[in-house]
C-alpha cells in the first residue's frame, strides 16, 4: 500500500512536469515576488510556527512557497500527516489538482490508519 501513493503521486508529477517546465522560463522574473507574498503568515499561523521545534521550522522554511501555502490549507489532522511524507511528495501533492489531492489524501489517511492499527495490535500482544 505504501508504494501505491508513490505511483499515484509520481504519475501525477510526470503528467504535470512538462507543462510546468515550459512555464518556468517566462515566470522567472515574477516568481520571487509571488513567493514572498504567498509565504507571509497570519498571526495564528505565526504563533503555530513559533511553537514548533527548531528542526521543524527549518524543514518548513526549505519548502517552496506553494507547499507552505498548501500546508496551511490542511486540517490539523492532515497537517500532522503532511509532516510524515517526504519533501518530494509534499511538493508533488501541493501541485496536484483538487481531485487528485483528494484521492491522494484518501490513500495517505488509509495508510496511516493501517499503520496505527498494526502498531496497536503489536502493543496489545505484549
Amino acid at each position: 500500500m505504501r508504494n501505491t501513493i508513490y505511483y499515484i503521486v509520481g504519475g501525477s508529477l510526470a503528467s504535470i512536469s512538462i507543462p510546468a517546465l515550459a512555464q518556468d522560463a517566462p515566470m522567472q522574473d515574477a516568481a520571487p515576488e509571488v513567493v514572498a507574498e504567498s509565504t507571509a503568515l497570519s498571526a495564528e499561523q505565526q504563533a503555530s510556527y513559533d511553537g514548533w521545534p527548531a528542526e521543524q521550522q527549518a524543514q518548513f522554511d526549505t519548502w517552496p512557497g506553494e507547499v507552505q501555502t498548501y500546508y496551511w490549507t490542511l486540517t490539523p489532522e492532515r497537517q500532522s500527516l503532511f509532516w510524515r511524507i517526504s519533501d518530494v511528495n509534499k511538493v508533488t501533492l501541493a501541485g496536484l489538482s483538487a481531485e487528485q489531492q483528494a484521492q491522494a489524501w484518501t490513500q495517505i489517511e488509509g495508510q496511516a490508519a493501517a499503520q496505527a492499527a498494526t502498531a496497536g495490535t503489536e502493543t496489545d500482544g505484549m
